[in-house]
Order: C-alpha cells, then structure tokens, then sequence
C-alpha cells in the first residue's frame, strides 16, 4: 500500500540538494559523491564501504557521465571490471547497488529513489541531462508556480494530492511515485515512477503527464 511522504519532508530534502547543487566550489570524487549521500539520511552503504565512480572522456574530448561504484573505504585504489562500453544490469548491482542500503520504510524508498537519480546526474553538463533542469514538485503552490511558466496548457488534470507516494515490501523492493516539472524538450509535469528491486537495483521512467504544456526548451 503507498503512503503519503509529508510534503515539508520531501521540500526541506529538495532544498538540501539544491544547495549541494550550487556550492560555491564543487568537491571531487570521491568526496562529492559521499557527501551527496549524506544528505539521505535513511540511505547509507555497507559497513568499512564507499562510495566512488570513475569519469571518462569520449574520442571528441567529452566528458562522459560518471561511473558510480562502491569499495572499501581503506583502498583507494580499487576500481571496477565492466565487461562491456555500458555497464548492464548485473553488473550495476555487483559493483554498486547491493553496497547500498535504505531504511526499509516508504519515507526511505523515496530517499533512496531519489538519491539513485541525483547520483547519475553528478558531473553531467546541464545541456545533456534534462534531470537537472527538472524541478520535484511536493506542494500544491510549487505545482502552480511551474504551471505559471507554460506559455499554454493542454490536458491539465490536476493531482488530488501533492506529496510524493511511496511503498516497501518484505523482500526488500519498494515503488516510489513524485511529480516532476520538466521545460527540456517536451515542457510538462508528469509523475516520475521509480520500481526499487530486491536486489536494490532502481529502474526509473516518466509516467503519467498531468500537465502538456507543448514544445520547451531545446539545446
């Protein structure tokens, strides 16, 4: 059953990672990362474990998204083994997921699925991840401000409730559920779904739109 994450927790978490976002002098990994987690105060690694990941270039000198990974935290020298260019699935939880664990609660499924996506945008460039140009909406005077910004608006179908849902199961997988303002590409609000398996692997995909609001930004 999901249940209702109160909407001044979700704001005050929002706000958290907003500042971490515009700090003033942006640390290196690993300290970036670990400290991105600090704020999730229900997600945390493993014992005597860390956090890392490994940035890479492409053959045009671009900066590559990064490649999150967990290791001791005596052995700064430990990197991964990938098989393949893209790390699958299997190997995502090998080398990172099953090192990460959250307070088997509906308020930590959130904090987990939430961290997960702010994890895989650390690094990107605002012209290639449409994340960061995303604003998580909790309350109903946010949804309206972001309504405000649309030059029109189609299908409005305003949500009965604001705040972001989420549930656990015994097995240790959980579903998490927010509204998400997007102006890249396709400006709208829609409801980000997060599935969190046991396994602690998170697969994440946009649902529902509440709010067509047409053609939006384009880099």
């Amino acid at each position: 059953m999901f249940e209702h994450i109160p909407s001044e927790t979700a704001e005050h978490l929002h706000t958290q990672v907003q500042q971490f976002r515009d700090r003033p002098h942006p640390s290196s990994p690993p300290d970036d990362v670990n400290a991105l987690l600090a704020i999730f105060p229900r997600v945390n690694t493993r014992k005597n474990y860390i956090l890392d990941y490994m940035v890479e270039t492409s053959t045009d000198g671009v900066e590559l998204p990064i490649r999150p990974f967990a290791r001791p935290a005596d052995d700064d020298s430990w990197l991964p083994f990938y098989e393949g260019v893209v790390p699958d699935r299997d190997e995502l939880v090998e080398q990172l997921y099953k090192y990460l664990v959250y307070e088997n609660t509906p308020a930590g499924a959130f904090e987990y699925a939430y961290f997960i996506i702010e994890m895989w945008s650390l690094r990107v460039s605002r012209y290639a991840a449409e994340w960061l140009e995303s604003i998580p909406i909790f309350t109903e005077n946010a949804f309206d401000a972001e309504l405000a910004k649309g030059r029109k608006v189609n299908d409005l179908r305003r949500p009965e409730e604001y705040a972001p849902t989420a549930r656990t199961d015994e097995d240790g997988s959980g579903r998490v559920r927010f509204l998400v303002y997007t102006p890249m590409g396709w400006e709208r609000i829609y409801y980000l779904e997060s599935r969190i398996t046991a396994d602690g692997y998170v697969d994440q995909q946009a649902g529902e739109i509440v709010a067509d609001m047409g053609t939006g930004l384009i880099f």
